[in-house]
Parts: C-alpha cells; sequence; structure tokens
C-alpha cells in the first residue's frame, strides 16, 4: 500500500443566523439576473431532496479516484447549515457518495451536497430531505482505502474556484457560491425581482404582453426607428 497522503484544512466558522434569514426564500436565479460568475453549470443537476431554495456554509473536501474515505470523514465534521461540495478527478467513474453518506449528512443537518462527479443510491437520496446535486448516477462505488484526499481546501469546480467559509445557495435549478458580502449587497434587490416577476406572470396569464411589461417592445421600437433613419 502506498505511504498515506492527506491534507487538512480549518473548519470555518458556522453558518450566522442571519445570514440564513437574509436568504429565506431567495432563488439563485434571481441572483443570477444581477451576478455572472458563481453559478455551477449544467454538469451538475439536482438529483433528489428538497427543491426548495437552502443556503449553508460551504466544507469542502477533495476525494481522488476510487478512495471516498476523506468524504467519511468530512461528513462526520458537517454541523448544522454546512454545505458540502466534493471535488473528484475528472476521470474518475466511481460514485464517492450514496444513501449512507446522504443519511449521516442530514441527519447532522447539513444544508446540502454537490459532488463534482456521479452518485450512487438514487432511491435512498429520494427518500431524504438532503438535496444532493451531481453529474448523474452509477453503480460503481470507491471503496475507503485511507491512501489519499483533502478536507478543508480550496477547490475549483467548472472553473469556479471554491472556498471553505464562502456560502452556497441551490435549488433544483442549481447552485451559485457566493461571499457574504455579495449575499447581503445583492439579496433585497434579488428578493425585489422575486416579487416583481410574480406580479409580471399574473399580468401575462390576464393577457398582457411580456415584451410590453419588460420594457422589451419598448427598446425594440427604439431600436426600429434609429435603424429606418
Amino acid at each position: 500500500m502506498p505511504e498515506a497522503a492527506f491534507r487538512f484544512g480549518d473548519m470555518p466558522a458556522p453558518l450566522p443566523p442571519e445570514l440564513r434569514a437574509l436568504a429565506d426564500g431567495l432563488e439563485p436565479a434571481a441572483l443570477g439576473h444581477l451576478l455572472d460568475d458563481g453559478f455551477t453549470g449544467p454538469r451538475h443537476r439536482h438529483l433528489a431532496g428538497r427543491r426548495e431554495p437552502s443556503l449553508g456554509m460551504v466544507v469542502t473536501c477533495r476525494s481522488p479516484g476510487a478512495d471516498n474515505a476523506i468524504v467519511h470523514h468530512a461528513v462526520s465534521r458537517l454541523r448544522p447549515g454546512d454545505f458540502l461540495v466534493v471535488a473528484r478527478d475528472a476521470d474518475s467513474p466511481e460514485a464517492c457518495l450514496g444513501g449512507g453518506l446522504a443519511l449521516a449528512a442530514e441527519r447532522a443537518g447539513c444544508a446540502g451536497i454537490l459532488v463534482d462527479g456521479p452518485v450512487t443510491d438514487v432511491q435512498e437520496l429520494r427518500q431524504l430531505a438532503l438535496p444532493v446535486w451531481a453529474t448523474g448516477l452509477t453503480a460503481l462505488t470507491c471503496k475507503r482505502h485511507y491512501e489519499r484526499g483533502e478536507f478543508c481546501v480550496p477547490v475549483t469546480i467548472d472553473g469556479t474556484d471554491i472556498v471553505p467559509g464562502v456560502l452556497a445557495l441551490g435549488d433544483e435549478n442549481g447552485v451559485l457560491f457566493v461571499d457574504s458580502i455579495r449575499l447581503r449587497a445583492c439579496a433585497a434587490e434579488a428578493k425585489a425581482r422575486q416579487a416583481a416577476q410574480t406580479e409580471r406572470y399574473a399580468r401575462v396569464r390576464a393577457g398582457a404582453r411580456l415584451a410590453a411589461l419588460n420594457g422589451t417592445d419598448e427598446a425594440f421600437a427604439r431600436i426600429l426607428a434609429e435603424a429606418a433613419r
């Protein structure tokens, strides 16, 4: 057996209750109108768990190859409000997380788990409220070899640098990684956009044209007028 190579960082501070309250009901897509980075791409799908927005304090681990011992360690360290992000090697086909680990994470109060690779036991995952995002499903599983892994270290997923202590806001559309400063700066406007959207949809159902309500008709009228000069 090769010499074990592990790296351990410090846990971030727990999720402040005021941030949980600030993000209550806030959808990642509402922030998608205001921010351009920090979002997961279409590779990561919501596979199970609650669909409503969930906010958590990011705890990371890097689980390379077929060894997922570090994921077991990470789950054992989770606190209420933590959001686990698991980085994987791009060519690793194994599932590093399944029903048992997800159940343990839910019991610890985990806000969500994103795995940059496939997971397994989807039938068991669907019995939990814990939201799980992953790239797909497989029956091939990792084993605990206790050889390599990293805990609470910076990771990069889909070009987004993710460090322990940033926030993860996720729903069935995807996950946004954002620091507390930007969340505080954008939350009020994003919630206002959500409220305005609800009202706009009601008017569209009543027969109004969306392009007339959101300014698109007015903008293209100007564009066409200028083109006709």
